[in-house]
């Protein structure tokens, strides 16, 4: 058996809203039968998931070894000292044995400092652009205020890497240049979706908005429906997404946003909402559940994203392949699978006219953005595809530290 230990400051079986954590799930559903999984993590749930203790656990029927170190109420909001420098703390204090001839995954960077002069094969995933994350007003990373620290640290952990992914061609190409050296060390990895969980459905879309209001959501079934799915938080500009609904909503054609997720400019948007006069026609649903989001995508007539940078938006991709058409910023690679005229529209400015007319584009002409021509457009990025090789990794650094005695 491979024995893979995944280090993540998160709760695998909480609500987070991230992209990352929806990787980290699909990295343990559709791993191979060989490999025993442990994972070590935060608690969401203090009563279900006790801190401190070893738990053998079923996510999506894979079964995991899960040790959360600490209870964390809301991981969709940004604390004051960041979750992942108390998840390092709480790794060095807690002096947890490792478990040996494991192979480690870091699917956040940060914490593999502690694990720097180990002779465990490593291997670690960067989600976003570094370069635009360290970018100051576009983003609330706590790096950004000290880039060259980022730097600094980034330095000493790259080389301890047996083998970095990155989904970001941006981020990519800047450690090819600045480890010419390690260029081996690099490899670009498509984000991936769940064609499984992520599909379209032949019921039409005002038949699945009754059954989601009869669930107890107070939505309107008629109208059209913008959808955003996302955490509230700067590097996402909900801002510039309220307003890009507002230009449009001024066209005339009776329309509502639905915003899926949760982040610290939540209690911010609501008063904003007010302020415009339109707060009877944003509905904040919060964080839902992985498995009900599929209802929605089915349920819309189109995608908003308006960040200010992104890598490959999974949102992006769970849209297409449940057959909704996306409006985007021209971020990360979102033109990989946004085709203009054809999945949707990729906007060059972030000019809210463009936007607005971008989404009219698309809301009124249906015909144009297909279903088909969405779930076309995702068609090589199924997680089968995508993570094949990251598998192969996994096995064969084991099996390089099974033979050296690591």
């Amino acid at each position: 058996m491979v024995k893979l230990l995944i280090i993540h400051p998160t709760d695998p079986f909480g609500r987070k809203v991230a992209g990352d954590n929806t990787f980290i799930r699909g990295l343990i559903k559709y791993a191979p039968e060989d490999f025993d999984i442990f994972f070590i993590g935060i608690s969401s749930d203090r009563k279900k998931y006790i801190p401190g203790e070893w738990l053998t656990l079923q996510l999506d029927n894979k079964k995991l070894e899960f040790l959360p170190l600490f209870y964390e109420p809301n991981e969709n909001r940004k604390s004051k000292i960041p979750v992942s420098l108390r998840f390092t703390l709480s790794l060095k204090l807690t002096r947890i044995k490792i478990i040996p001839k494991s192979v480690l995954f870091f699917n956040r960077m940060e914490p593999a400092i502690l694990f720097r002069r180990s002779k465990l094969p490593k291997i670690g995933i960067v989600h976003s652009d570094i370069q635009k994350q360290l970018q100051r007003k576009k983003t609330e990373v706590v790096w950004s205020y000290f880039p060259w620290l980022f730097y600094w640290y980034d330095n000493l952990l790259i080389k301890s890497f047996n083998s970095i992914y990155t989904a970001s061609n941006n981020t990519f190409n800047f450690y090819q240049k600045k480890y010419p050296e390690r260029k081996d060390v690099f490899h670009l990895l498509p984000t991936w979706v769940d064609t499984k969980l992520f599909s379209p459905s032949n019921e039409s879309k005002y038949s699945i908005r009754k059954r989601i209001c009869l669930a107890g959501d107070n939505l309107p079934y008629k109208g059209n429906w913008i959808l955003y799915v996302g955490r509230l938080q700067k590097e996402k500009e909900p801002i510039r997404l309220i307003n890009s609904f507002y230009e449009y909503q001024k066209r005339g054609t009776p329309s509502f946003l639905i915003i899926i997720g949760e982040g610290n400019l939540k209690k911010t948007i609501e008063e904003y909402l007010k302020r415009l006069g339109i707060e009877n026609n944003v509905f904040i649903m919060g964080a839902i559940n992985h498995e009900l989001l599929p209802k929605f995508y089915r349920a819309a007539d189109v995608l908003l994203l308006t960040s200010n940078y992104e890598g490959m938006p999974l949102c992006v991709l769970e849209a297409l392949a449940c057959g909704l058409p996306v409006v985007s910023t021209d971020v990360g690679e979102v033109r990989k699978v946004i085709k203009n005229n054809i999945s949707g529209e990729v906007v060059d400015t972030f000019s809210l006219d463009s936007i607005s007319r971008s989404l009219e584009k698309v809301l009124r002409n249906p015909n144009t953005y297909s279903k088909n021509n969405c779930i076309n457009a995702v068609s090589e990025y199924t997680p089968q595809k995508v993570l094949r090789p990251v598998y192969e990794k996994i096995r064969e650094l084991y099996r390089k530290g099974i033979r050296h005695g690591k």
